[in-house]
């Protein structure tokens, strides 16, 4: 058995321990790029389908059960993968232990769903919320029992075959969608998607290590209890900061839809999600391989602080033009993409734009306390702007409807990272504006030359061509004024992550 293991071990782990965290992390970073990037697109196309198919207040309702089954969901509260992460030991205990613990946060997760359905109905809220919240709750229950095998994967920061099954699991799951919402099934269609996508996975993940890690499912799976109460020692911390940190980004939904409807609500949940485009990417890489190379360099200073800022430099290069191109084309955007009907949306998504980008600086100290061994830290920042985010959210809500919502996230996300970095620099001499003034100069730059081209071009021209030339001048001229504002780092920056790409030290 010894022999079998080291055998399958050596040619299923493109990513030995012996090359250096950098190298290890560029280049799996690149697979979840190449997945995300897939992703995006193939999502991007296919939700705008599904967005002139369904209604704002079918957005809406799903949006409310989402907050519900984050509220509710056990697995996220109970960090096993970053506990995970802090040891790193592949055996019959430890993944054994992993795959109990797993199992029974889904079974309660799945309890309390049950539970609380005929509570929401009794509070007002629509039948489909009730139902929709279930059924996300079984999901998870069905997803505990292959968790521990994710965790193996991310822990290792081997995200091929994670990002390969992510690829193909996505178009599969928008099949049954569709097929739901040209039959009127308009909130089942959302979560028959949700329901597909996490059953490929599963699948896909056991697949994968029948064939690629046999050797870990021939292991011996014991449950250890003094390693668990470590497990969920350290993971509890670390999933309430994971918690929190999410209903940053779904508290808003239930304020605003309790407040003011699920149409109201589905109009801001729509503008929220193109709003999030610049960073869904950068939200995978920051989650997954920022969090686990933090972890490793932990111990080393200079390397903790030379990581942090190539991670903020990097997000801002891909972050700010891609908010840029929305900002600057919003109006035609959304009319060009989903139709006249949802132009309400376009005032709180140009808000929530600026959110997305300070949302990415929140993203990234909250994986900087994750992987230095914070979590408590994380807890106490969110508390605090979730305190703020109800006070200012209630308040400008019902003042400003939608867009007094957006106008509450961005100040949320402002107090919060101003917070976090401040404490991080009572140990890191971060060079935070070195890092992102670059990036800053340019998206100002950008944004002075469209006000020029389009007094100069005026827009008597068709829909297409004019979101055509602000995407274009968005993305071109961002890139230019990067160079020009910041030509050694910029190049050096660049030259320095193709290295690590290509397996240069």
């Amino acid at each position: 058995m010894t022999n079998n293991t080291s055998g399958e071990t050596s040619q299923a782990q493109p990513t030995p321990a012996n090359q250096p965290i950098a190298y290890r992390a560029a280049r799996n970073g690149v697979w979840v790029a190449l997945g995300s990037y897939w992703v995006i697109g193939f999502g991007f196309v296919a939700n705008i389908a599904l967005i002139r198919l369904l209604t704002p207040t079918i957005y809406g309702e799903f949006a409310l059960a989402m907050f519900f089954y984050t509220l509710f969901d056990l697995q996220g509260k109970v960090g096993l993968n970053f506990a995970f992460a802090q040891q790193r030991e592949v055996s019959g205990e430890t993944l054994g232990t992993l795959f109990a613990i797993s199992v029974l946060l889904g079974v309660g997760t799945l309890i309390l769903g049950l539970l609380a359905a005929p509570a929401l109905r009794l509070a007002g809220y629509p039948a489909e919320v009730a139902l929709l919240t279930i059924v996300l709750c079984g999901v998870a229950f069905v997803g505990s029992w292959t968790a521990a095998l994710g965790i193996l994967l991310e822990a290792d920061l081997h995200y091929k075959p994670l990002s390969i099954a992510t690829s193909v699991a996505v178009p599969l799951s928008y099949a049954p969608a569709f097929w739901l919402a040209y039959q009127g099934w308009g909130q089942y269609s959302l979560i028959s998607q949700n329901v597909t996508y996490q059953l490929t996975m599963i699948a896909a993940t056991l697949l994968y290590f029948v064939y690629a890690r046999r050797s870990v499912l021939r292991m011996r799976w014991r449950f250890k209890p003094a390693l668990a109460s470590q497990y969920v020692k350290f993971g509890l911390a670390a999933g309430l900061s994971q918690f929190t940190s999410s209903l940053l980004t779904q508290a808003d939904n239930f304020i605003l839809g309790t407040l003011t409807g699920a149409t109201t609500l589905g109009y801001y949940d729509r503008a929220y999600r193109v709003a999030q485009w610049p960073a869904l990417l950068l939200n995978t890489l920051l989650g997954r391989a920022a969090t686990f190379t933090y972890a490793q360099v932990r111990d080393d200073a200079q390397r903790l602080k030379r990581s942090i800022e190539m991670v903020l430099w990097i997000s801002a290069q891909v972050a700010a033009p891609i908010a840029l191109m929305l900002f600057i084309s919003a109006p035609d955007l959304v009319q060009l993409l989903f139709g006249a009907q949802w132009l309400p949306a376009v005032a709180p998504l140009r808000i929530l734009l600026l959110a997305a980008i300070i949302r990415m600086l929140w993203e990234n100290s909250w994986a900087i306390l994750i992987g230095t061994g914070q979590p408590r830290r994380i807890i106490e920042l969110s508390l605090f702007q979730l305190a703020i985010l109800g006070i200012a959210g209630t308040a400008l809500s019902a003042a400003l409807s939608a867009t007094g919502m957006a106008i509450a996230v961005v100040i949320m996300f402002t107090a919060g990272v101003m917070a976090a970095y401040r404490v991080l620099r009572r140990s890191l001499p971060l060079q935070i504006r070195e890092a992102l003034s670059g990036p800053l100069i340019a998206s100002v730059l950008t944004l002075a030359g469209y006000l020029l081209l389009a007094r100069l071009i005026g827009s008597a021209y068709p829909l297409w061509l004019s979101v055509a030339w602000k995407v274009s001048w968005a993305l071109l001229g961002f890139g230019l004024f990067s160079l020009l504002a910041q030509p050694r780092q910029f190049i050096a920056r660049v030259s320095y992550t193709w290295k690590l790409l290509h397996g240069q030290s």
